[in-house]
């Protein structure tokens, strides 16, 4: 990862971070101790989740993966991993996945309050690397996409 994206990364989590701290003081404010507990519930909730990327992956493969999990959030989804089984996570990042198929499988989906949540799992084998993509509002269990070796 090049220093310029270390520091846009750095920006986007002290942005989101001063975020929370806004959120939690205006509960505060408005005397409203109970969302402020239900809020930091899911803040920890993200946190944990998060987990994942930095324990199963190694240092630029973790800041690849979170920084997609944030390009996510910008398209309006909850990325959560649920397993990453990979060692060349070069190939994703040639192929801007899986923003790039995140991009395309939101089309359609119905929007609410809430962002969409949609789990992923990334397994690689000797041809290349399949990403299964599962959301409650698909008809179908899982959608898989397959990212080739060339």
């Amino acid at each position: 990862m090049e220093a310029e994206q270390m520091v846009d990364l750095l920006r986007r989590v002290r942005h989101d971070f001063a975020n929370h701290l806004q959120v939690i003081s205006g509960y505060l404010d408005l005397e409203q101790p109970a969302r402020v507990k239900q809020y930091l519930a899911t803040v920890m909730e993200e946190i944990i989740a998060e987990r994942l990327i930095f324990e199963s992956q190694q240092g630029e493969a973790a800041l690849f993966f979170y920084e997609q999990m944030l390009r996510a959030y910008d398209l309006g989804i909850t990325l959560r991993y649920e397993d990453i089984d990979i060692d060349c996570w070069a190939i994703l990042k040639a192929s801007d996945e899986p923003c790039k198929s995140l991009a395309d499988l939101s089309k359609g989906l119905i929007r609410t309050e809430d962002d969409v949540i949609i789990y992923l799992s990334i397994y690689e084998d000797p041809q290349g690397v399949d990403m299964f993509f599962t959301c409650a509002q698909w008809e179908s269990t899982s959608k898989v996409i397959r990212v080739s070796k060339e």
